[in-house]
């Protein structure tokens, strides 16, 4: 019987570890040469995300080619800012360091430390569509003092293609029961337990919207409120 005690946590990034809605309003009006509202940052924030997760659809669909997060996040970004007639006022330099707001997210409160406490009993790292470079300025920037990074340009596809989560597992060399799949979103760790992985969901209640959103799904090996409740739930029961 192959060994199915958990050695090692790969976690999403965006959403789950640090908290991007929240980090961009706040930084945007520092960038921009006008002052947005509280709506208007929100609405800015989500349709510059947006602009990612409808460009991984698109490539998953076979109607767009690879191109790492830091190129979609800057095309959609001059997408924005043209449309409200900034594109022409500002310098290739200005626009750079906007998008490189996603290199300097904050975490969310529990983050830094629940990855401490995790890392004393398993390998700990991210598997995110983030390129590299990204999720290495984070780290540094947020104290996320990962083992190892998986990012979009090591697989040059992204999740949820099993792909990216086969991979992962034969890097590490491990059976992918193994392996844990730490995230805030469901569909991405559907796609991680259709083959074999173990699944812990963590409820993000600000991640999609400004009210909060209490989500309990089933069907995960483990459910938690924060990486603090996880490592306690994982002490106790990986044996």
């Amino acid at each position: 019987m192959k060994n199915s005690k958990v050695k090692v946590l790969i976690f999403d990034v965006f959403g789950t570890v640090v908290d991007w809605r929240s980090t961009i309003k706040k930084e945007l009006n520092k960038f921009l040469p006008l002052n947005l509202n509280k709506k208007e940052l929100n609405d800015f924030a989500l349709e510059w995300r947006n602009g990612y997760t409808d460009f991984i659809g698109k490539f998953n669909d076979g109607k767009v080619k690879w191109k790492n997060v830091d190129k979609i996040h800057l095309d959609k970004l001059k997408e924005l800012l043209e449309s409200k007639e900034l594109l022409t006022s500002m310098d290739d330099e200005n626009i750079l360091e906007i998008n490189k707001l996603w290199h300097k997210l904050d975490p969310w409160n529990d983050s830094v430390e629940g990855l401490r406490k995790l890392k004393e009993d398993f390998s700990i790292g991210t598997l995110s569509n983030g390129n590299f470079s990204l999720l290495l300025n984070m780290s540094k920037y947020s104290k996320l003092n990962w083992d190892f990074i998986f990012s979009g340009d090591i697989f040059k596809k992204y999740k949820t293609d099993e792909y990216v989560y086969r991979k992962a597992c034969q890097y590490l060399d491990l059976n992918p029961s193994q392996v844990m799949l730490v995230a805030a979103h469901e569909g991405d760790l559907n796609a991680a337990k259709k083959l074999g992985l173990k699944t812990a969901y963590v409820n993000r209640p600000l991640e999609y919207s400004n009210l909060p959103n209490i989500n309990n799904p089933k069907g995960f090996d483990y459910t938690a409120t924060d990486f603090i409740d996880l490592h306690q739930k994982l002490r106790k029961n990986n044996t």
